[in-house]
């Protein structure tokens, strides 16, 4: 059986199968040649019993709080405001992509849909400006992983019902190391551009410059 799970699984994944369905099949063959016992019987009642929880209900409404933001052009208000606050540390509007980051991260609760409403906003910037494309773009990327961690985060209540952990403890135990990875990547975002402020693109920007080209 593990002879058949590990090339099964190496074979499956070259393949590019998701591994999602990756692992649905393993567990498909090792119940038809393995198991004594009728396990796929019982898929049904698992795969519900799974996703059946009103707790669940509040992924949806993350993801669709996300949307409003960029759709009303609050993500982009809330930028050109970052902007005028923290554009003025070396490497410029990349702390403001990180702290609108950590903002949208603490009211979409989806590391994707952070990162995808900050690059919406921000990556038009990038060429304009004259900053590094590579550490522009890292620092989206960045920003949108404190998503996981920043509460209300999808990834906490979706690892909370599963093993069924305190929700509201998870959230406090995230906030606080969510934050701290947030001032770190300000804080080595100022150290690189420091060292070279070519990356960084202008060394000063006016506080509204973002907000009007936005």
């Amino acid at each position: 059986m593990i002879l058949f799970t590990s090339t099964g699984l190496l074979v499956l994944l070259s393949f590019s199968i998701p591994v999602g369905i990756v692992l649905f099949l393993l567990a498909f063959g090792i119940d038809h040649f393995f198991s004594p016992f009728p396990l796929m019987r019982g898929l049904g009642q698992v795969i519900w019993s799974s996703s059946n929880s009103a707790t669940l209900i509040a992924i949806p409404f993350f993801v669709l709080l996300g949307e409003v933001l960029v759709r009303s052009g609050v993500a982009r208000r809330t930028y050109a405001a970052l902007d005028a606050w923290v554009s003025w540390l070396p490497g410029g509007l990349i702390h403001a992509n990180i702290a609108t980051a950590t903002l949208f991260s603490a009211t979409s609760g989806s590391s994707v849909a952070t990162a995808a409403t900050v690059a919406s906003v921000a990556m038009p910037q990038a060429e304009k400006l004259g900053y590094d494309a590579k550490l522009f773009s890292g620092a989206i990327a960045a920003g949108g992983t404190l998503g996981i961690m920043i509460p209300p985060s999808i990834n906490l209540i979706v690892y909370g019902f599963l093993t069924e952990t305190s929700i509201p403890k998870l959230f406090l135990a995230g906030l606080v190391p969510g934050l701290l990875l947030a001032l770190l990547f300000m804080v080595m975002t100022a150290l690189v551009c420091g060292i070279k402020p070519s990356l960084g693109g202008p060394a000063r920007r006016s506080a509204g410059s973002a907000g009007s080209r936005a």
